[in-house]
């Protein structure tokens, strides 16, 4: 499916088949694709739980305003923001130099520019990076589950506390997304979209 049929065919369906189940290498091909998203620094902030456990969204459905899909799609993931991706610049360049994206004496200099650079933002700012690499990470991943031929439906209507609550996480995890990965039985509800010339500005 070509990129431009996959935007315009993707929406929030939210009525799924209980006993489909996508297999767990699927849903790790889907996210490994996804992890090809642009990200500051190339710090890939997203960290994600892929909940299939039936108690588990039982118990976070009331705190996502009961909505069915929580349980009935074949798996619940949730996007976490990493506030402390700034830590991982050594991690992360050194795989970098490993794989042969920047040579070994260019290595230390990189690590330490970024660093810097980090040392510099809030912790405010650095948490809204990680949301942002985090909310194109999960766009990816919405437009990749259909290419595949899954459904998908992104929440924002949750608790935030419940979820750190019933799921183990680092506390700099923050919950950003919940979303619904599975296999529709109803088409979604269609909705219109403004037109360019009402949120565009051209500044020439």
């Amino acid at each position: 499916m070509e990129l431009k049929a996959s935007i315009k065919g993707r929406s929030a369906v939210r009525h799924y088949d209980e006993q489909f189940a996508i297999p767990q290498i699927e849903i790790e091909r889907l996210l490994q694709l996804s992890s090809q998203s642009p990200s500051g620094h190339n710090l890939q902030s997203w960290r994600v739980a892929v909940v299939t456990n039936q108690e588990v969204r039982e118990k976070i459905k009331p705190f996502a305003h009961n909505q069915a899909q929580i349980v009935t799609a074949s798996a619940l993931l949730v996007f976490y923001a990493d506030t402390h991706s700034a830590e991982r610049t050594t991690e992360i360049y050194t795989q970098d130099m490993v794989e042969g994206f920047i040579p070994e004496a260019l290595l230390q200099g990189k690590i330490e520019a970024a660093d810097a650079y980090h040392a510099t933002l809030s912790a405010a700012h650095l948490a809204e990076n990680a949301v942002i690499d985090t909310s194109l990470f999960a766009m990816n991943f919405m437009l990749l589950a259909h290419e595949q031929g899954y459904d998908t439906v992104p929440m924002r209507g949750f608790s935030q506390a419940a979820i750190t609550e019933l799921i183990a996480v680092p506390t700099h995890y923050k919950p950003t997304l919940l979303m619904a990965l599975g296999k529709g039985i109803k088409e979604a509800h269609q909705t219109s979209r403004l037109s360019v010339n009402r949120f565009t500005r051209y500044i020439e």
